[in-house]
């Protein structure tokens, strides 16, 4: 059995528009091996509340003093994108400690929610915006995810 992959709400949005750009080297490469594993078919995802494995090389190391995963800002944004994340076909249910598989049709419908916009509360004032605006304007090329 593949392990559960643990994520925090807004990291559900993140993985959308992820093209291989992170804060650090580290930050990346990490990101890199999550979704090769989900696109190699270990897609269950345990969705927490807090720090998880795409936050791992970001927690409070010597090059991110500011704690950026644990900051109350981020948990804020956690909030914002599982309330918008309810509104997509298929995660209605979806809660903190609750498991979901990422199959293409619940990729696709985040990906059309996200381009409509109506699940991007999470991604107002969020340093990467203009980079996923960009990727959303040329429909998600250049994505990791599949």
């Amino acid at each position: 059995m593949d392990k559960l992959i643990r994520f925090r709400p807004h990291h559900l949005l993140c993985m959308l528009t992820y093209i291989g750009k992170g804060y650090t080297e580290k930050f990346t490469h990490n990101y890199n091996r999550i979704i090769d594993d989900i696109n190699n078919g270990n897609n269950e995802i345990l969705l927490i509340d807090g720090a998880d494995d795409i936050c791992a090389p970001r927690l409070c190391d010597k090059d991110d003093i500011t704690c950026h995963c644990l900051d109350a800002k981020i948990k804020e944004t956690d909030a914002k994108a599982l309330n918008d994340l309810k509104k997509v076909a298929g995660f209605e249910h979806i809660a903190v400690g609750k498991t979901l598989k990422l199959t293409e049709s619940l990729i696709k419908s985040l990906r059309t929610a996200y381009k409509s916009n109506s699940i991007r509360t999470a991604c107002i004032g969020c340093e990467w915006k203009n980079l996923c605006d960009g990727i959303v304007r040329d429909n998600f090329k250049g994505t990791k995810l599949k």
